[in-house]
């Protein structure tokens, strides 16, 4: 029995660390791609539809907007839709919506332009920001040491916190296993933002479905949970 739960922690773990890489690639993408847009740090995405809307950037302001209310869409879609549900049915439909989002995300890239404003670029920014909503969901069903997995700034402060008491503890220094999950989770999305950022810098237009990858690999790891958890 402790070892099932075990490895049902560690699948949660990978699927955690997967979607944290996921949040920043689909951050850095859209913010270099598709007209300076965060779909998935709502926070920083608020803080510049403040700016364009001050500055008169109404087709940024747009954007931003779009992003907002899309990533709400798919925060109450993806509750409504799992609510009730075992854990592992619920990330299921979670990360196979995510999935299928990012897949028509990857089409629109190849098909249409990427200028600020067209349908083809504020379709994108719509698909990902539900889709990082619906991230925010599976955060809350993994529900590992307080990790969200769309934005980290309160997982900056978790860390922080937790490295405070390691330090001033008294006893002898360990990190607690919270902390390093949280300090994973957070290397991860900026491992993530890193290669987004990488493949950016160099053109590659591939660099589309690095999010699609990611969140193939977080259902796949899913779902080999799922099974494992039914054997």
């Amino acid at each position: 029995m402790a070892v099932t739960k075990d490895r049902a922690a560690t699948s949660l773990e990978y699927i955690l660390g997967l979607t944290a890489f996921t949040a920043g690639a689909v951050d850095v993408i859209s913010f270099a791609k598709l007209g300076g847009i965060f779909t998935s740090a709502m926070t920083g995405n608020v803080a510049f539809l403040g700016l364009y809307l001050a500055s008169g950037a109404w087709l940024a302001a747009v954007g931003s907007a779009i992003a907002l209310f899309g990533f709400v869409a798919g925060a109450g879609i993806g509750h409504r839709a799992v609510r009730g549900q075992p854990r592992h049915a619920a990330l299921a439909w979670l990360l196979g919506g995510e999935l299928l989002l990012f897949a028509a995300v990857a089409v629109t890239w190849f098909v249409a332009p990427h200028r600020l404003g067209s349908a083809g670029t504020d379709a994108m920014i719509v698909m990902f920001a539900v889709a990082m909503g619906a991230q925010s969901i599976i955060g809350k069903q993994i529900n590992l040491s307080n990790i969200p997995t769309v934005v980290f700034t309160s997982t900056l402060v978790n860390i922080v916190i937790g490295l405070t008491d390691s330090f001033t503890g008294g006893a002898r220094f360990s990190i607690g296993h919270d902390t390093r999950r949280q300090l994973a989770s957070f290397f991860l999305y900026l491992f993530g933002a890193f290669c987004a950022g990488l493949l950016a810098f160099m053109n590659v237009q591939a660099i589309i479905v690095l999010p699609l990858l990611t969140a193939a690999a977080a259902c796949a790891c899913n779902a080999a949970a799922a099974a494992r958890a039914q054997a």
